[in-house]
């Protein structure tokens, strides 16, 4: 993949990422009683957990280095030549596009000066859940391949 190639496929991806993610706020808004975070607290389970299963599918394919803990999960991307364009696309940008704890990071300051308890739950069943999302998404890509 060059260098170039790689870019504008992750561009794509995260538009596309980007899209869904305003998408599904305006989905929430729109169609349930829900407050605002909640739209993006889902965002960041169901990303969590895509990351998951794609990551653990590459990786079960022989595409990354397993044993490799030490990088990033870009660094894998970029540092291994079998990765095609499409999983570029789909795990760094549209994933990457798709889940965004700047927004949660946001959201969670307004919910600081106004609701401290949705705050607390917020944070503590985001990160808890999205990183179990993760390990689930994980284990299941790891039995597709």
């Amino acid at each position: 993949m060059t260098f170039i190639a790689g870019m504008l496929m992750v561009m794509l991806g995260g538009a596309i990422g980007a899209m869904l993610r305003y998408f599904s706020q305006e989905a929430g808004k729109r169609w349930t009683s829900l407050p605002g975070w909640t739209a993006i607290f889902a965002v960041n389970i169901a990303g969590s957990f895509c990351i998951g299963l794609s990551f653990g599918w590459i990786q079960a394919i022989g595409a990354v280095d397993s044993n490799d803990l030490q990088l990033s999960t870009l660094q894998h991307f970029q540092d291994t030549e079998s990765i095609s364009l499409a999983m570029g696309a789909f795990v760094t940008g549209l994933c990457g596009g798709f889940t965004t704890f700047s927004t949660f990071s946001l959201d969670n300051l307004f919910l600081l000066y106004s609701k401290r308890r949705q705050l607390a739950f917020n944070i503590v069943m985001s990160v808890i859940l999205a990183t179990l999302a993760a390990w689930g998404g994980l284990e299941l890509g790891e039995t597709f391949a």
